[in-house]
C-alpha cells in the first residue's frame, strides 16, 4: 500500500507541475520590475537602513522624507500619506530572488520555475502531513488532489514577488511535521528542527506564522498526552514568534496608514477586529467556494451584502461536511487548524494568496466529506438531510474536483493577464530628447501606468528622467494655467483624488486635505487651495523652484484615445 501511495502521489505532483506550466510564460508584473532594479544597479533611491537584505519588501517604509523621495520619481503617487509603510522583513526570501538576478536575471521563465519547484515542494510535504494523519489511503491521496490542484493557488505560483509566501509555506510546514515526531517520540532533536524551520518560516514571510494555527489545533485534539499538556508544549513555539514579533517591530517593519490593504492588529486593535469580522467569511467562502476572494475588494464601496452572502454560503455548505465527521478528534484539528490560520491573514485584504495554509485544513475535510458519500457510501439516513448533503457533495465536486483544476493553469498564467491590463505605454516618451535631464510633469495617466515608469524604463534600459511629478490621474475636464514665473494652477471640478485605487494610498475619511496645505517635494511642492466638504481637493498650485518656461520642463498630458503624450502649452 505504501508503494501505490508513492505511486499516485508522485503522479498528482506530475500533474501539478503540468497544471503549473503556463507560468513560465507569465513575465514580470508590478513590483518584479522593481525589485529587478534594486537587485541589478544602484538607482537614486538607495536601501532602507533596516534590517532587510536589498529592501524588496520595506522600500516604502513609513519615513516621509523618503517617501517624497519615491514621489519625486512618481513611484507612489503625491498625495499618498506622508507617513504611510508598507515595510515587511523577508530577508530569507530576498535572498532567493538575489539569486534568481545573479543567475538569470534576463530569463522570466527560469524565475517561475524557481517559483513552481517550491510549489511542488510545498505539496510533497502536505502528502507527509496528510499520510501522518490519514495513513497512505485513498483519502489522504484525494485530499492530496484537492489541495494541490486548488486554483486559489496559481495566483501565488504566477507572481515572483509573491514567492515569499511559498518560502514561508515549505519552512511551516517542515516545521509542522518535526513538531508532530517530536511530540511522538519525545527526542528533542525535532523540538530544536521544528524552531529552526518555524524561524526561517517567519524570516520567508509574515504568512509562517500561520502554521502556529496547526500546532495550537495539535494541541487542543490531538497530542496524545492531552489538550493541556499538549498547549504547554506549544509555549517554545510561541516564544520564538513572539520574539520574531519584538524584533520585527523594534526594526520598524509592518504597515501603517495603509487600512485600505493592511491594518496592523497592534496599532489599530479595533479597526483589525472590524476589518476581521468582513474579511473571514469572505476568505472562507473563497476557498470552499469558486469566487475569488479578490472580488471583495473590486465591489468597493459598501460591500456588506457581499460578506452576508458569503457568510450564508459557508453556513450552507459546512453544516453536511462537518456533520458525518464530528466523531473524529481529526476534524477539529482540521477545522479549528484552518479557522486559527487565517487569524493573522486577516490583517491584509482579501486576496486568494492568502489561502495556501487554511487550504490545508479544508482539502482534508473535504476529501474525507467526498470520501464518506462517495467511496464508502455513509449517508444520513433522514431523506431531507440526505438529500441536503449530495446536493452539496454535488456541488463541491463539481468546483473542487473538475472546476479548480481546470482554472489553475489559467490561474498560474493570471498575472500575465494582469499586466496586460497595465499599459506600459505612458512609459515611452518618443522625441524627448535628453530625457535623463528632464523633469516631466505628467497629466492624466493611468496610476498603474505611472507608478510604473521608472521601474519599467529602468528594466528596458531605458534612461529615468530626472523627476517624475504626476499631478493627478484623473481625465476628463480640467485647466491648468500659468499664474507665475514660477507657478502652475491645476482646475477640476470633479476633484484630483477619486476610486478606490487612488484612495488606497490615503484615506480621506481619516486623513482630510485643508486648504493650503503643502507636499514639499524635490523642486516642486503641491498645494491644496480649494477643498471639498471630504477633504478632496479640487485645486492645486504648483510651485516650482525655476521659471516653468525653463528648457528643463515638459509638461505632458496623456491623450486615452491615441494613447500618446501631448505637450501642453501654459499660457
Amino acid at each position: 500500500m505504501p508503494e501505490v501511495y508513492q505511486r499516485h502521489r508522485n503522479f498528482i505532483l506530475f500533474c501539478t507541475f503540468v497544471l503549473c506550466l503556463p507560468a513560465l510564460a507569465a513575465g514580470l508584473m508590478g513590483d518584479d520590475y522593481l525589485h529587478y532594479a534594486l537587485l541589478n544597479a544602484d538607482i537614486p533611491i538607495a536601501k532602507p537602513d533596516d534590517l532587510s537584505l536589498f529592501g524588496l519588501f520595506s522600500f516604502i517604509n513609513g519615513d516621509p522624507e523618503r517617501n517624497r523621495l519615491l514621489m519625486d520619481y512618481s513611484l507612489i503617487p503625491w498625495w499618498t500619506y506622508a507617513e504611510m509603510k508598507y515595510a515587511f522583513w523577508r530577508p530569507l526570501s530576498e535572498a532567493f530572488h538575489w539569486l534568481d538576478h545573479r543567475l538569470w536575471p534576463h530569463s522570466p521563465w527560469l524565475m517561475h520555475l524557481h517559483s513552481i519547484l517550491w510549489y511542488l515542494l510545498a505539496v510533497y510535504l502536505v502528502s507527509r502531513l496528510y499520510r501522518h494523519f490519514m495513513g497512505p489511503t485513498s483519502m489522504a491521496l484525494l485530499a492530496l488532489l484537492l489541495y494541490a490542484l486548488d486554483s486559489t493557488h496559481g495566483f501565488t505560483v504566477s507572481w515572483i514577488s509573491n514567492r515569499n509566501a511559498l518560502h514561508a509555506l515549505v519552512f511551516a510546514l517542515a516545521s509542522m511535521l518535526l513538531y508532530v515526531r517530536w511530540r511522538d517520540s519525545d527526542h528533542i532533536s525535532y523540538l530544536l528542527g521544528s524552531l529552526l524551520t518555524l524561524a526561517l518560516a517567519l524570516l520567508s514571510a509574515e504568512l509562517g506564522i500561520s502554521i502556529f494555527g496547526y500546532i495550537g489545533a495539535y494541541a487542543l485534539f490531538l497530542d496524545r498526552r492531552g489538550p493541556v499538556r499538549g498547549v504547554l508544549a506549544t509555549i517554545p513555539h510561541g516564544l520564538l514568534i513572539v520574539t520574531w514579533w519584538l524584533i520585527y517591530k523594534a526594526a520598524g517593519f509592518g504597515a501603517a496608514h495603509a487600512s485600505g490593504y493592511y491594518v496592523d492588529p497592534a496599532v489599530e486593535p479595533l479597526t483589525f477586529i472590524a476589518k476581521a469580522i468582513t474579511r473571514l467569511p469572505v476568505l472562507m467562502a473563497s476557498q470552499w467556494g469558486i469566487v475569488p476572494a479578490e472580488f471583495y475588494s473590486l465591489t468597493g464601496g459598501d460591500n456588506t451584502a457581499y460578506v452576508i452572502g458569503c457568510a450564508i454560503y459557508l453556513l450552507i455548505i459546512i453544516i453536511p461536511v462537518l456533520l458525518p465527521q464530528l466523531r473524529d478528534k481529526s476534524t477539529g484539528f482540521w477545522f479549528f487548524g484552518m479557522l486559527f490560520c487565517l487569524l493573522p491573514v486577516l490583517a491584509a485584504a482579501p486576496y486568494d494568496r492568502l489561502l495556501l495554509f487554511p487550504g490545508i485544513g479544508a482539502s482534508a475535510l473535504l476529501a474525507r466529506f467526498i470520501h464518506t458519500l462517495w467511496i464508502q457510501k455513509i449517508r444520513p439516513r433522514n431523506l431531507l438531510l440526505k438529500s441536503y448533503s449530495l446536493a452539496v457533495f454535488g456541488l463541491l465536486v463539481m468546483l473542487h474536483l473538475f472546476l479548480s483544476p481546470v482554472l489553475l493553469p489559467v490561474m498560474s498564467y493570471s498575472t500575465k493577464i494582469m499586466a496586460d491590463q497595465v499599459d506600459l505605454t505612458p512609459t515611452e516618451f518618443p522625441g524627448v530628447e535628453d530625457i535623463a535631464n528632464k523633469r516631466l510633469v505628467l497629466f492624466s495617466p493611468p496610476l498603474a501606468s505611472s507608478v510604473a515608469i521608472a521601474a519599467a524604463r529602468f528594466y528596458r534600459q531605458e534612461p529615468i528622467p530626472q523627476r517624475i511629478w504626476t499631478v493627478t490621474s484623473r481625465n476628463g475636464e480640467m485647466t491648468i494655467r500659468k499664474t507665475g514665473p514660477n507657478e502652475v494652477t491645476v482646475e477640476r471640478e470633479a476633484g484630483f483624488i477619486s476610486g478606490q485605487v487612488e484612495s488606497a494610498v490615503r484615506d480621506l475619511a481619516r486623513y482630510p486635505y485643508r486648504e493650503n496645505d503643502a507636499v514639499m517635494l524635490s523642486g516642486l511642492s503641491i498645494r491644496t487651495r480649494q477643498v471639498d466638504e471630504k477633504g478632496r481637493p479640487h485645486q492645486l498650485q504648483l510651485e516650482f523652484d525655476a521659471p516653468v518656461s525653463a528648457d528643463d520642463y515638459l509638461f505632458l498630458q496623456w491623450n486615452k484615445e491615441d494613447k500618446a503624450w501631448h505637450r501642453i502649452q501654459l499660457q
